[in-house]
């Protein structure tokens, strides 16, 4: 089931293994009124803050693909695989630097909401958050979101 959370209530996992980037990607999250995020900095960590023993209910996770430990793409298909319906529902944005159209065609099955391209502006990680709360998937590709040159 969807979320119905805005922006402004939305709970936020951010997986990002760069402190550096995570910082700015929290940065982003709170320019366009998102406020309560947790950041980690690897699948391990993460997977403890969804199902360990202090875990929390998020509305959105935010996963980069290239982590050390346990991947990306390894983090979502053990996260789609737990018999636990919001574990399976859950809106989760891939943020990566890949821009793969074949990855993004292997992360499909995960029916992941946005796959998007560093860097990202704010307003296309706002579009991809309120997509991700509507319950939409992903389209057909994935979401260049550096500015074009002319």
């Amino acid at each position: 089931m969807p979320s119905t959370r805005t922006l402004e209530r939305c709970r936020v996992l951010l997986i990002e293994d760069e402190s550096a980037i995570r910082n700015l990607i929290v940065a982003l999250l709170n320019k366009i009124n998102v406020t309560e995020i947790d950041d980690c900095p690897s699948g391990e960590y993460a997977w403890d803050m969804l199902v360990g023993k202090n875990a929390r209910p998020y509305d959105v996770v935010i996963v980069d693909l290239e982590l050390p430990g346990i991947s990306g793409p390894g983090f979502l298909k053990q996260l789609r695989e737990l018999p636990h319906p919001r574990a399976q529902s859950i809106p989760v944005i891939v943020l990566t630097g890949l821009n793969e159209p074949e990855m993004y065609k292997k992360l499909e099955r995960f029916a992941i909401s946005a796959y998007l391209i560093k860097p990202v502006s704010p307003s296309v990680l706002q579009a991809a958050l309120e997509k991700a709360l509507s319950g939409r998937v992903a389209s057909s590709r994935p979401v260049s979101t550096a500015p074009k040159i002319d």
